[in-house]
């Protein structure tokens, strides 16, 4: 066993197929609850919290996940919750995040860290240590989604009928908003901080045409996830193109046959 997961590719692999698995689910909340730009603005600031892992001579993930949860951590706490998520407020989040990231970057000694990487991930570089974080965010996120999917379906749908049948929304959107930065702390790895709204959304936009209900939404979404990541590594290997962006490009590739299909059969 340890010998097969000495192999680069069976780890990106492995590594694919985790991320796929729990994005898939997690896509789809954020999707109903129309969160697209929120994980796009914790992968923007991702990029400082790995300049200061970096400066504090930490590794690179413990300083994206303090950041990423200190901003939703931030952002709960605002007065009012739908005002703090608003679409001006993750720009300048995102954008301010991704500058100081970059500066920081740029302070540290050459060829500390590959920023292409950071920016695009690599996923054919996972290495043992990145598979096992990996594994472990996965699988207490699965077990929080499984605790919570009732109340997270609840809130999604709407907060009124939530709170009028005694979920605690707040805690409930903290604690999803939670398990949010941790997949983009994690996912950074594989996808990079550019891609990662990408994979949690694409996929998830092909399983909603084809879905009349929120588990079978997740269950296409899984699919046409794994079909993305099948597609984007043959590619990265047929054409020598970068994972990250062959992966997005396959899921985009497949939502546009999915449409095509949906609207030819609907006509």
């Amino acid at each position: 066993m340890t010998e097969l997961l000495d192999d680069f590719l069976v780890r990106s692999i492995i590594a694919g197929l985790l991320m796929v698995s729990i994005a898939a689910p997690m896509g789809c909340l954020m999707v109903w609850q129309r969160l697209a730009f929120l994980s796009d603005t914790l992968g923007h600031a991702a990029v400082m919290g790995v300049g200061l892992g970096l400066l504090l001579q930490l590794p690179p993930m413990f300083g994206v996940l303090g950041v990423v949860v200190l901003i939703v951590v931030s952002l709960s706490q605002a007065t009012s919750f739908n005002n703090a998520l608003s679409e001006t407020t993750l720009a300048i989040i995102s954008h301010t995040g991704l500058a100081a990231g970059l500066i920081l970057l740029g302070i540290l000694p050459a060829n500390t860290v590959s920023l292409e990487a950071i920016l695009f991930g690599d996923l054919l570089a996972v290495t043992l240590t990145d598979l096992g974080m990996i594994l472990v965010t996965t699988l207490v996120l699965a077990v929080l989604l499984l605790q919570h999917w009732r109340s997270f379906v609840a809130v999604s749908v709407s907060r009124e009928i939530a709170q009028a049948e005694g979920i605690a929304v707040r805690k409930v959107q903290l604690l999803m908003y939670l398990m949010i930065a941790m997949l983009v702390a994690v996912m950074m790895k594989v996808m990079g901080v550019l891609l990662i709204a990408a994979m949690l959304v694409i996929p998830t936009s092909s399983a909603r045409v084809l879905s009349s209900s929120p588990e079978r939404m997740v269950m296409f979404s899984a699919l046409f996830g794994f079909a993305a990541l099948g597609g984007g590594i043959f590619s990265s290997f047929q054409f020598d193109w970068q994972t990250g962006p062959s992966i997005v490009l396959s899921a985009t590739t497949l939502l546009l046959i999915t449409l095509l299909i949906v609207r030819r059969v609907g006509s």
